[in-house]
């Protein structure tokens, strides 16, 4: 069997959820200081704190200061309820040092249609209508990016900043794509997902046109149950390590540490077939190529 000691030795989670994130029922098991500083004793070399809710820029740099020896990078997510698809979100968020930006998740029409974590926000905040706002999009009926998102890409790329493709739709995301506006600097966001739902077309035209397929290890646990390790593996041989990240999505009471949750998507990866080179681009140089601009830029004293 392949050895897979130390395989977080520089590792990067791109996407890790915090705490507050919707409500103080849905919570993470230990505090991000305690779960940063596992990551941190693991060998990983940074974090990407994501936020459905509020823009993390404070959270990171109080984070840095609390657990010096690793990364955490800052996002935006450009929900309405956090500002929204504008481009001076975007600036005012890179200029106090976020790293990411992440398209909308419980703002996007499309997750509002599937009833992905829209649903979870309706059933959490009695204020909160899904249908009751109207969902963004980043494509118009002729696959053409609207206004919108064409101004916040201007500012990501002024800042350059990495894009994660947020909960928008498959045929949204292509569009991004087909523009060629982000290549080599915006990830597909869990396309197996039941918010996404994308086809092995879909995603094998994103990771040739320069997008990289995020394989998440949240899916794989019972309590989500969308896909197998195996499942992830034939993602990953379709479209070559090359064009994948790895990922936790850690969010939820019941998950294991992040950096536990990256290990054992590692091994269970290896299992299926993936060879250790494989995860170490998809685990630490890939990540490392699309937060280089992150690592370069010290969050604001």
């Amino acid at each position: 069997m392949t050895d897979i000691r130390d395989v977080l030795q520089g590792a990067i989670d791109l996407h890790r959820h915090g705490y507050p994130e919707i409500s103080p029922d849905l919570r993470t098991p230990a505090s991000d200081v305690d779960d940063i500083a596992l990551c941190r004793d693991a060998g990983m070399a940074g974090v990407v704190l994501k936020s459905h809710s509020w823009p993390t820029m404070g959270r990171a740099m109080l984070l840095e200061q609390l657990v010096p020896g690793i990364r955490v990078i800052s996002s935006v997510t450009l929900n309405p309820i956090s500002g929204g698809m504008r481009p001076e979100v975007v600036e005012l968020a890179a200029k106090q040092g976020a790293g990411v930006v992440y398209l909308p998740t419980v703002g996007a029409h499309n997750d509002i249609e599937r009833g992905g974590i829209s649903h979870t926000f309706e059933t959490t905040i009695d204020a909160f209508d899904a249908h009751g706002i109207d969902g963004v999009t980043i494509a118009d009926e002729y696959d053409r990016l609207t206004p919108e998102v064409t101004a916040c890409l201007d500012v990501v790329d002024a800042h350059d900043l990495m894009v994660y493709s947020g909960h928008v739709s498959p045929r949204e995301v292509l569009a991004l794509a087909r523009s060629r506006r982000l290549a080599d600097r915006f990830v597909f966001s869990h396309p197996d997902s039941h918010s996404i739902g994308a086809d092995d077309e879909v995603i094998q035209e994103v990771a040739h046109l320069g997008g990289f397929i995020e394989i998440c290890a949240l899916g794989t646990y019972p309590q989500i149950g969308r896909i197998t390790p195996e499942g992830l593996a034939r993602i990953i041989r379709m479209v070559g390590a090359e064009r994948c990240v790895m990922t936790t999505d850690y969010f939820f009471d019941w998950c294991p540490p992040s950096s536990v949750m990256l290990a054992d998507l590692a091994k269970r990866l290896v299992l299926a077939g993936i060879t250790r080179t494989e995860i170490e681009l998809m685990v630490r140089v890939n990540p490392a190529h699309l937060t280089a601009h992150a690592f370069r830029t010290p969050i604001p004293a």
